[in-house]
């Protein structure tokens, strides 16, 4: 596995962790730096495709991390929704180029 493709799929989680984390979405939060602490500690090319597939997993079916509209109040939170879907768009890629 490229060293390189580890460390920008670390550093887009990283990134969504942070914005999880100021919205309150700390069990996402959590979940994602579970796998950047796989990614992180993997052995080799095998620990890397699971870490990378589990992180993929919540990206599927109904209610999943897809799914997430940040709410502000009465309305969705417009300005964190766009982020969030820009990094977890880029989470995706990174971690498909993992696999």
């Amino acid at each position: 596995m490229t060293t390189g493709l580890v460390e920008r799929a670390v550093a887009h989680l990283t990134a969504l962790t942070e914005v999880l984390r100021t919205v309150g979405e700390d069990r996402y939060a959590t979940f994602f730096d579970a796998v950047i602490g796989d990614l992180v500690h993997s052995g080799g090319s095998e620990e890397v495709l699971k870490a990378a597939a589990r992180g993929l997993a919540v990206f599927g079916g109904m209610n999943s991390f897809t799914d997430l509209v940040v709410m502000d109040g009465d309305g969705p939170d417009v300005e964190n929704n766009r982020r969030i879907d820009e990094l977890r768009d880029a989470v995706y890629d990174s971690l498909t180029r993992l696999i």
